[in-house]
């Protein structure tokens, strides 16, 4: 199931829940399914029942005819940097790490599919990172690593936008991975039911058309198990949290010449399985 969450083109701020079928949305706010996606998460298995039993009877709506919001709205986004074995190849200097590395992208950076992203006069090296994203479906603390892949949801992609030349002077990580609109997310949520082996997803990214990242999640240095296990252990993870999972080699900083985003780029990261986010450049 691809869960979404979409308002009506000519509706405003409507924001409902809804299944992606093809070029169509069934609506599971009107249906009375779900008031939102983050409701169903929460419900688990329970909520994903009582939306097969009633999908048939919900209005459906032409994908062209409505805007696709952030699937979710996530209370932590927790990044996980450096974990696709190929950075060393690109960056020979690169310290590849022996335990999972993370930071944080806060909810106020995050937008939805095709919402335009400002090119901040406070950066001239805006750069792209595709990344394959699990949803957090129930509480971990502490978690055994068998215990993770029973506790996520499902998966999404998060566009990591990130103004390297804030990030690495002084290393102001924090500030320069949150401008605001630099955690696009979407376009839906994949349960984990459609994607039963996420250890083998395709992910591209496209500026302007040209593939510039083409990778897969076979290239990881540490697993999912891995990854949410360590960070668990440290953060308390919720349901509709998300975590990433690093991004493969390509990324524009490591390029030569380097490739930074500019106003009237368009930025489209992809992953089997899930689609294609896309995300215009403009003017700040």
């Amino acid at each position: 199931m691809k869960l979404v969450t979409f308002s009506h083109r000519k509706g405003g701020h409507d924001h409902h829940a809804g299944v992606l079928e093809g070029e169509a949305i069934a609506c599971l706010t009107e249906a009375g399914l779900a008031a939102n996606v983050l409701e169903i998460v929460q419900g688990g298995a329970a909520a994903l029942e009582k939306i097969r039993a009633g999908l048939a009877k919900a209005p459906r709506y032409a994908l062209a005819d409505v805007k696709l919001e952030a699937p979710i709205r996530p209370g932590k986004v927790l990044c996980s940097g450096i974990n696709y074995k190929g950075h060393a190849d690109e960056n020979p200097n690169a310290k590849m790490p022996t335990e999972p590395f993370f930071f944080a992208k806060l909810p106020s950076s995050v937008v939805g599919p095709d919402v335009p992203v400002e090119k901040s006069p406070r950066t001239e090296q805006m750069d792209y990172e595709v990344e394959f994203s699990a949803v957090i479906g129930k509480r971990l603390h502490k978690a055994a690593e068998a215990e993770v892949m029973p506790a996520i949801f499902g998966y999404t992609l998060l566009n990591d936008i990130s103004a390297r030349d804030v990030q690495f002077k002084d290393n102001q990580i924090t500030i320069g991975k949150n401008f605001a609109g630099y955690a696009p997310i979407g376009p839906c949520i994949v349960t984990v039911d459609e994607m039963k082996d996420p250890n083998t997803v395709a992910l591209k990214t496209r500026l302007n058309g040209k593939t510039l990242q083409d990778g897969n999640t076979s290239d990881w240095l540490f697993s999912l198990p891995r990854l949410i296990s360590f960070l668990s252990h440290y953060v308390p993870l919720e349901p509709g949290d998300i975590v990433t999972t690093g991004t493969p080699a390509g990324v524009g900083v490591f390029r030569n010449p380097q490739v930074f985003m500019k106003a009237g780029d368009v930025v489209e990261i992809e992953a089997a399985g899930i689609g294609v986010l896309r995300t215009p450049i403009v003017a700040g």
